[in-house]
């Protein structure tokens, strides 16, 4: 079989698992930033570093596993989506860190109340324009943003030809994150609710300009799907009262926004939002993906919207660094008896970590042929 036809075959497999519908088998998701580099044999500096290497190694790395498709794929250099998405400094390996150790957001408070009166007055990208310079150094940022607005464009062409599918390509997220992380955590949720309408005022005139540049990055990227990022919004961090007021809104207009522009939203959502699965049903049926990280309840999602939503995930980040592949089998015969066969798509629960023992990530991929089978 050609590689087209096989990128063919891979492709009506993931449309029918967002869509509902039976396949012939379950297909199956790499994601593994950090994973990819050591499994190959590449330390992660040069990872960090070169994004041509980068990009290139992520592909190795899914052809010796041989899965369907790739979760979501970066192409520029990693620790830039973590800058953009936390507004925080990042440690990258060879630089403050040891050349094989794992990049780390190193959290603090740069942004200020006073900035949720900058944006409301001059909008987000000014505010970026002035926040960024204190996080990062300004000539890492040009010239990472500039090999990515060149390259954008070759990802999914490039593991299209070698037969795989890349589901999703970009990330944006709603501004409480955004937030959260330039204020820093403690910090922000005390201004939620110290100074609640200066923060909604705040998000109100961030938006907009949040989902113009979502579409526009996802676009550029060409895959069918972007990521739709949440972590410390879960459910588990955050009182309902201000869960409805800060978070919940501005996903449905994400979505809403996405789904116009005719992109699938993928919900890459970390942490635990068991509480509020049921929202999940006031969102469009068959046009979005959920995608754990392995701490939601799946069997209470697929009760609650099983029947509206694809699920993509969710292999425990643990399960692979400290598990056997008898435990992966388990975990996967389990989930595709309790929460398959329709409307899945396998994949580890966020990434695979970067300590995952390759002996697991492999049990994973033959698991997952083993189990996936229908019919």
């Amino acid at each position: 079989m050609s590689n087209e036809a096989l990128y063919q075959e891979r492709l009506a497999r993931v449309k029918k698992a967002i869509n509902l519908e039976p396949v012939d088998r379950i297909p199956v998701a790499f994601l593994g930033p950090a994973f990819a580099p050591r499994y190959m044999g590449m330390p992660l500096a040069k990872f960090c570093e070169d994004a041509e290497a980068a990009l290139q190694v992520t592909l190795e790395a899914v052809k010796r596993l041989d899965v369907d498709a790739v979760n979501a794929l970066v192409v520029g250099r990693f620790p830039l989506i973590l800058i953009l998405s936390w507004l925080s400094h990042v440690r990258i390996p060879g630089q403050e860190l040891p050349p094989d150790a794992l990049w780390q957001v190193d959290e603090a408070e740069v942004m200020t109340p006073e900035d949720y009166d900058f944006i409301v007055e001059n909008g987000w990208q000014a505010f970026l324009n002035q926040h960024l310079p204190k996080v990062v150094d300004p000539a890492y940022l040009g010239e990472s943003l500039a090999w990515a607005g060149a390259n954008m464009s070759r990802g999914v062409p490039l593991f299209r030809e070698n037969g795989y599918v890349v589901i999703a390509s970009g990330a944006l997220t709603i501004p409480f994150e955004h937030m959260c992380g330039a204020r820093s955590m403690s910090k922000f949720f005390f201004d939620l609710y110290r100074m609640p309408d200066r923060v909604q005022a705040a998000m109100d005139r961030a938006l907009p300009e949040i989902i113009a540049g979502g579409i526009g990055l996802a676009k550029a990227g060409g895959a069918m799907g972007t990521w739709v990022g949440g972590w410390r919004a879960a459910s588990a961090m955050i009182a309902p009262k201000l869960w409805n007021r800060f978070v919940w809104p501005y996903y449905l207009k994400i979505v809403e926004a996405l789904l116009a522009a005719n992109i699938t939203p993928v919900l890459h959502w970390d942490q635990d939002w068991t509480r509020d699965l049921v929202r999940l049903q006031e969102l469009p049926a068959k046009k979005c993906i959920l995608n754990l990280d392995g701490m939601t309840d799946t069997r209470k999602f697929k009760e609650l919207v099983g029947d509206r939503m694809a699920l993509m995930g969710d292999v425990p980040a643990s399960l692979f660094a400290a598990g056997t592949p008898e435990d992966i089998y388990n975990y996967v015969r389990d989930l595709v008896r309790d929460v398959g066969p329709t409307g899945l798509i396998l994949s580890s629960g966020c990434d695979i970590p970067v300590n995952a023992k390759p002996e697991n990530v492999e049990a994973f991929v033959a698991a997952s042929r083993e189990y996936g089978k229908v019919g």
